[in-house]
Order: C-alpha cells, then sequence, then structure tokens
C-alpha cells in the first residue's frame, strides 16, 4: 500500500539530502584550505585523498565522484589542477579510483573546466550550485547531478570542492516519497529539466517548457496555469504538481 505524501514531503526529502552533501562539501573545503594556507601551495600540499576515499567508500552515502577543482594560478607547480575520485561497483564489489585529466593546457585532450557551469556558478555568485541532470562524459558516463561550492584559501577564490551523485540512485530513492502524492509530480532544475519524475510523461532529461521560473524564484508559486510550484529550500530544485 502506497503511503501519501504531497509535493511538500518530496521538496523537504530533496532539501535534506542536498543539505547532507553540502556538509560533507563543507568539511571538506575546510580542510583543503587549510592545506592551501601556506605561501606558494603545491599539489602535494592538497592532501585530499584520504578524505574523497572515505566518502566514496561509506554505503550510508550515494556519492560516485569526489575532489576537488584549482582555480587557474593558485598552485605554484601547475596552472591547471584536479584531484578526483571516483567510484564503480563491479561485481558487487567497489572500485575507488583517481580520474586521469589533462591539465596541460597545451595538450590536445586538455579540456578548460573553467567554462563548466560546476565551476562558473560558484565562482561568479559565490555561492552553491547543482548542475544537471546531464551526462557526466569526463567521469560517470551517466547522467550526474554534480554538487559545488566555492573553495576560498587565504581569502581568496581557490577553486570548488564537489560530489558526484548518479541521477539513477537519486531516482531509485525518491520516487519512494513521490508515487505517494495524487496525480504526480516532477521534479525539474533551475531551466525547467526534468531530474525525477513519478508522472510516466515525463523522464529524467525532458524539458518542462513555458515555466514561470523566474517567477517561481521570486516567491509566485501561482505563476503557472498548469503548475504548482514548490521550492526545494535553498537548491535550485522546484516540485511541479499539475493543477
Amino acid at each position: 500500500m502506497t503511503t501519501t505524501t504531497t509535493a511538500t514531503d518530496v521538496a523537504g526529502w530533496v532539501a535534506d539530502f542536498g543539505a547532507r552533501l553540502f556538509e560533507q562539501l563543507e568539511e571538506l573545503g575546510a580542510r583543503l584550505a587549510e592545506n592551501l594556507s601556506g605561501d606558494a601551495p603545491r599539489r602535494a600540499d592538497l592532501d585530499i585523498e584520504e578524505r574523497c576515499r572515505a566518502l566514496l567508500a561509506d554505503p550510508t552515502t550515494p556519492i560516485a565522484g569526489a575532489g576537488a577543482v584549482m582555480a587557474p594560478g593558485v598552485l605554484a607547480d601547475a596552472a591547471y589542477w584536479l584531484e578526483w575520485w571516483t567510484v564503480e561497483s563491479r561485481g558487487g564489489a567497489a572500485t575507488i579510483a583517481k580520474l586521469a585529466a589533462e591539465t596541460d593546457p597545451r595538450a590536445v585532450g586538455f579540456r578548460d573546466y573553467t567554462e563548466l557551469p560546476w565551476y562558473t556558478k560558484p565562482f561568479e555568485t559565490g555561492g552553491r550550485h547543482v548542475t544537471g541532470p546531464y551526462v557526466d562524459y569526463l567521469c560517470t558516463d551517466q547522467y550526474t547531478l554534480t554538487f559545488t561550492q566555492p573553495l576560498v584559501a587565504r581569502g581568496t577564490f581557490a577553486g570548488v570542492v564537489g560530489l558526484d551523485v548518479l541521477v539513477a540512485w537519486f531516482e531509485e530513492h525518491l520516487l519512494d516519497v513521490m508515487e505517494g502524492v495524487e496525480r504526480g509530480c516532477v521534479l525539474v532544475n533551475a531551466a525547467g529539466r526534468v531530474v525525477t519524475s513519478s508522472d510516466p510523461a515525463w523522464v529524467t532529461g525532458d524539458l518542462v517548457r513555458d515555466l514561470p521560473l523566474e517567477a517561481w524564484r521570486a516567491g509566485a508559486a501561482d505563476a503557472s496555469p498548469d503548475w504548482r510550484a514548490t521550492p526545494c529550500d535553498t537548491l535550485p530544485f522546484v516540485v511541479l504538481t499539475p493543477r
């Protein structure tokens, strides 16, 4: 028997989930800021591998990737640098590996991460950001949500710390709450892109068009004739229920 839930319950689940992840990022960022507090820090000073591996090895968390991406020029021995670990389940066993990313801007395979939204948004706003859902060809090759926030060291923006969560895990657990909402509901991001849905008419990645997103962000929950909107606290997500 399905338990009756509301859009507010769904939004609360999402907000609590995000809050727990950002607590992990606060801890990771604080540790990294301390490691970068000296003059002319180098790659060896980052020293976050143990913490990132612990996050990925914890069976109680859904984290599929963790690490830090440095702002250009922060490190004395690398113009660009990132340290990121991923986890994959193979045959029931979890394999944790460091991402092999090209960080030499002169190399053919280099990709300028300072142009990607999980980096640019925290840099531009000074706040937290959630990117996705998107297919993360760099790390997971699956639909992913990337949670990032600014890394501040010695009072200056020094990059971002982040965590990846697979949308498949997120959907599996959130649907337990969503399926109790009468007539179904849809979780969308700040661009109106579907994250997950209990309405079979909508699937991850679909775009719900003509949404009054700016009005909703301003607090006008009844701005749409078709949808009721319930925000997820400070996260850039909205729970939609049909009118």
